[in-house]
């Protein structure tokens, strides 16, 4: 059930020329965005349909992408490609927004308390996916091969951690223990980033804090889009340069096989 008010506004928004998409936009102060988060999480809903807005962001959403993705495909484009700039440029109109749409999100069901996924945009040459964690959510370390992304907090907050591969990489299907050297840990708020790129920082986690988070991540693929979750000690083998021992998980969250 959808909660309303008399904020919640419904537009068709023509998101590329001939393509059209019905949205819901709250526009309201961040007390009014708590209040529906609130709702939401009390009403056990195994989807979560609330829109989030919060402060006094100079774009909207459709704004947002209709400046973005030019200069996304501008970037992308050169053979001389800078990752970083394509990121940080991405980024910076993304701490502009001042809404995110009502995406449908669907639980994450192997972790709990729980998480939540779904699209909120689908184009070239990026893709946004939405998440909400309840509050002491955790999503285990994983990594995105071949792929750059761009985090940004939009409600709540959040520590995240990005870790780097030490020595060389074992196949996903190896149990074999390898090990990974943390190279950021920071917490996310509203309108904040963090990035990742297939050279840096390619394996990241996400706790959430005591409240419920909400935010996106800008995806932009560069290759096979190889992912795998990862096992992770708990402390570090060497505490004075943050490396921590590891395996991969790629079966994390799939269905067991049977026997």
């Amino acid at each position: 059930m959808r909660v309303t008010t008399n904020t919640d506004v419904a537009k068709e928004v023509e998101v590329f020329p001939g393509i059209y998409e019905r949205r819901y936009f709250l526009h309201g102060s961040l007390a009014a965005a708590a209040a529906l988060l609130a709702l939401e999480l009390s009403s056990g809903k195994t989807l979560a349909q609330t829109t989030s807005s919060v402060g006094t962001g100079t774009l909207s959403w459709d704004d947002f992408l209709k400046q973005s993705v030019p200069v996304a495909q501008k970037l992308i484009a050169d053979p001389a490609l800078n990752v970083d700039e394509y990121l940080y440029r991405i980024g910076s109109l993304a701490t502009r927004l001042s809404e995110i749409p009502d995406s449908q999100l669907g639980s994450y069901k192997p972790v709990d308390p729980r998480v939540w996924f779904g699209p909120s945009f689908r184009g070239s040459p990026f893709f946004i996916i939405q998440w909400r964690m309840e509050p002491g959510a955790f999503l285990p370390p994983h990594n995105h091969r071949n792929a750059s992304v761009c985090t940004l907090g939009f409600q709540g907050q959040i520590r995240l951690r990005n870790f780097e591969i030490v020595g060389e990489e074992p196949a996903y299907d190896s149990k074999q223990t390898f090990r990974v050297r943390e190279t950021r840990s920071e917490t996310m708020t509203r309108g904040r980033i963090s990035t990742l790129s297939p050279s840096r920082d390619n394996i990241h986690c996400f706790a959430a804090g005591k409240e419920a988070a909400r935010g996106i991540d800008i995806n932009t693929l560069h290759g096979k889009n190889d992912f795998s979750f990862l096992n992770l000690s708990e402390k570090p083998v060497d505490a004075e340069s943050r490396i921590f021992e590891a395996t991969w998980n790629p079966t994390l969250g799939q269905p067991a096989t049977k026997r």
